[in-house]
């Protein structure tokens, strides 16, 4: 296990019913609020008329920047961030399921530097990316159990002229505040709170497989999360207003990349890299995304971690490995988690999406160049080359 600083947001409120007091924490940090949303769910659901109630009551002021795309673009984080600015707005409250996140923490950060979002974005020319050295206060009110954006630092921005979906992290983005409240998950979809699952264990089971071999506590952290998202899946499934249920997927959300769990465990995420491209491109949703290359990763690159897919198949499924070899095991795992995307529908092919096989070559050749930092690959456990990437799509198409 690797040494490591643990940072984490400065307050976080979790439990039903918590959203109330989003006015009594704004008003610690300023009186005119800019509060950022998507166009249309936060409007259905009678969310926007509570959360803009709860602020009045507290007597702030607020702007509502209300056209946040799923997978967020950096011209549109450009012009809140500089409506922001123009409007005096002392901080920023985002609330939605990621992408509302991502871009509030990107708006913040605008906002303040006065200067595009592209340009403090991850890259792979470092001496081009202009530090965020500070940013407006960020607090945040997750929708959707998912993306962890309500307990981290970082955020992904889409050009979209450039096909580029793209992180970006620093120190000021962790918001003052957030505010996991499960009841605002009741109404989220099916589909969406399937995407969701997916999102929150790729969050854990990335490092597990990529990093030292070393690290049994934070193993087991990453088993306990993927063994209560698939059981309190299935629960919300049978019954999506089961907010017990809801609530056990929101702490797995928050708690995915809170710290903990991959703290001392430094690994690449080469799945997400895969999928940012992939959106990128096409705009799927990134849940979406991460349940279609998930498999074809893992049948690509199982042999390299057989100890560890052998472990995932007792924790997760109780699998009873001793009298199999590894390699028998670590296929045990990829069949019987196959087997339960399937039960869950979570399970999707690239051809189902309108991916085809034209665009994988430029998919892979995109993905090393924006996820490679100069290499001619991007970083596994093993590295993945071009030709690795390309058997990935066909494994998934």
């Amino acid at each position: 296990m690797e040494n490591f600083i643990l940072r984490m947001p400065a307050k976080m409120i979790f439990g039903p019913g918590e959203v109330a007091k989003v006015g009594e924490e704004a008003s610690v940090y300023g009186n005119k609020v800019m509060l950022v949303t998507g166009k249309n769910s936060v409007r259905k659901t009678g969310l926007l008329d509570r959360v803009t109630k709860f602020l009045t009551d507290s007597r702030l002021e607020y702007v509502h920047f209300d056209r946040i795309e799923p997978n967020p673009r950096a011209t549109t984080v450009d012009e809140a961030g500089k409506i922001a600015r123009e409007e005096n707005c002392e901080l920023v409250l985002g609330v939605g399921g990621g992408s509302a996140m991502d871009a509030s923490k990107a708006i913040a950060a605008v906002a303040h530097s006065g200067y595009p979002i592209w340009e403090h974005v991850y890259n792979d020319d470092r001496d081009r990316i202009r530090p965020i050295e500070d940013a407006l206060p960020i607090i945040l009110v997750p929708t959707l159990a998912a993306t962890s954006s309500e307990s981290n630092r970082g955020g992904v921005i889409t050009n979209r002229e450039t096909n580029e979906k793209v992180p970006f992290f620093a120190e000021p983005l962790f918001p003052k505040v957030s505010i996991i409240d499960p009841e605002l998950t009741l109404t989220v979809g099916r589909e969406t709170t399937i995407d969701g699952a997916m999102d929150i264990i790729s969050h854990v089971i990335e490092s597990y497989l990529t990093g030292p071999d070393n690290t049994p506590l934070q193993d087991r952290f990453t088993e306990g999360v993927i063994r209560t998202v698939i059981e309190n899946l299935e629960k919300v499934l049978d019954n999506p207003g089961d907010i017990e249920a809801r609530t056990n997927l929101s702490w797995c959300s928050t708690i995915a990349l809170l710290g903990p769990v991959n703290l001392g465990r430094p690994g690449p995420f080469p799945l997400h890299s895969v999928e940012h491209v992939i959106s990128g491109h096409y705009d799927i949703s990134h849940g979406k995304g991460l349940a279609i290359m998930f498999p074809a990763l893992m049948r690509l690159t199982y042999k390299d971690r057989l100890e560890k897919y052998a472990s995932l198949a007792k924790n997760i499924f109780f699998v009873e490995t001793g009298k199999m070899s590894l390699d028998e095991a670590g296929l045990e795992f990829i069949e019987r988690f196959e087997a339960w995307m399937k039960k869950v529908g979570m399970f999707a092919r690239l051809s189902e999406v309108g991916i085809n096989a034209e665009s994988f070559e430029t998919m892979a050749s995109d993905t090393i160049r924006v996820y490679g930092f100069g290499k001619d690959h991007i970083a596994g456990y093993k590295p993945l080359y071009k030709q690795d990437l390309m058997r990935m799509f066909e494994l998934a198409k």
